[in-house]
């Protein structure tokens, strides 16, 4: 099931740039730097590991779809609905924004 956007490179550019910025605040997060003064107990520290872990593979994924579409994961709206809500959830809100816009669009060329 290959679908050819019309917007496709709009979408292809949003997505990684989506992913960028997640990983860009994933590493942040994790070396805290917002918060310097902050004193984090053990069980803050492995909860942030773990959301790390689960972040960074979100974000593997999203940079997959964008850069080799429809090799193993298709690039599809449906997928990119999906990435978007898994970066809002586990990474940032902006990062997920972005990949929501590219969704948008693919969805309105569908219709």
């Amino acid at each position: 099931m290959t679908k050819n956007y019309k917007n496709g490179q709009l979408m292809k550019f949003l997505t990684i740039i989506g992913a960028v910025v997640g990983l860009v605040y994933l590493i942040l997060r994790l070396t805290n730097v917002g918060n310097q003064y902050q004193v984090l107990p053990i069980d803050v520290g492995i909860d942030i590991v773990v959301n790390f872990i689960i972040g960074l593979v979100v974000v593997i994924l999203t940079f997959w779809v964008a850069l080799k579409p429809n090799n193993p994961i298709p690039f599809h709206w449906i997928v990119l609905l999906i990435f978007a809500i898994l970066l809002i959830i586990f990474v940032d809100i902006i990062a997920g924004v972005l990949v929501l816009i590219a969704f948008l669009i693919g969805l309105i060329e569908d219709l």
